[in-house]
């Protein structure tokens, strides 16, 4: 199955709902308003006068924080649905449609470069490295969000009485048994429902790969940062709040082009 184009009629297909759930500030929503995007937008610095580029840019969310911080900005994704969307928030920024994997910019002529919680839809990172270290000026600089190492390695099991989702073990104090939970090393795709009917397909990958993908096209990883909730969060959805106050949901990796 090509993963990018099940994403792209996925958009297609829901986005318009999907952005109904962001406007509305839905509790399935509050990772997105009250985690990644704070997270994103003050990790993003020092970017007045810069060009930067957002890849995966939805309807232009990231895009309207990145500009009123002074970056001459522009977008791209590759949905259709979500880019006319975006068109509309953001007229006087200039989107375009297609993929990380190809895109449609000349050699050295970005400064910044973003992608929000974006490369797990992507099916090759080498492919897709090595394409923004193509577009990005020398000493560039390259943020993306991504779900927590610290996450993905979480493992969900269940029994007639308890759910189990984590990381480590449960013991038994009684009879000694021992329930381990942990999937670090566990590559493949997993699914995630949306909203109603939208099954999003991402893919699961350990740490080691994103390094791997790096540094071996060009890139230092300089920074990494784990995203705390905001306090807005709790509000909307008290019990993840709670969660992701003891370990992160994401996380952001900041690259510099060598």
């Amino acid at each position: 199955m090509d993963i990018e184009e099940y994403t792209k009629k996925a958009y297609n297909k829901f986005g318009r709902e999907y952005e109904k759930t962001r406007i509305n500030r839905q509790p399935e929503r509050a990772f997105n308003e009250f985690l990644e995007l704070p997270c994103m937008v003050k990790t993003v610095s020092n970017i007045k006068n810069k060009r930067l580029l957002d890849i995966g840019c939805g309807s232009g969310t990231h895009i309207k924080e990145y500009v009123k911080k002074g970056a001459e900005v522009e977008g791209i994704d590759i949905s259709e649905t979500m880019v006319e969307l975006a068109r509309q928030k953001l007229p006087k920024v200039n989107f375009k449609i297609g993929s990380i994997s190809k895109l449609p910019y000349k050699e050295d002529e970005f400064d910044i470069v973003t992608a929000s919680l974006t490369m797990n839809y992507v099916p090759d990172l080498n492919k897709a490295f090595s394409e923004v270290n193509r577009i990005m000026k020398k000493g560039g600089l390259f943020y993306y969000s991504d779900i927590s190492p610290i996450n993905l390695a979480k493992e969900f099991k269940e029994d007639n009485e308890h759910i189990y989702y984590g990381i480590g073990y449960i013991k038994n104090k009684k009879t000694g048994k021992k329930i381990t939970l942990g999937s670090h090393w566990v590559k493949g795709v997993e699914d995630f429902e949306m909203v109603p009917g939208m099954i999003i397909k991402n893919f699961k990958r350990p740490f080691a790969d994103h390094l791997h993908a790096i540094v071996e096209n060009g890139f230092e990883l300089v920074d990494f940062v784990d995203c705390k909730p905001k306090k807005e969060f709790r509000k909307y959805n008290p019990e993840d709040y709670d969660l992701y106050s003891k370990f992160p949901a994401f996380s952001i990796y900041v690259c510099k082009k060598k």
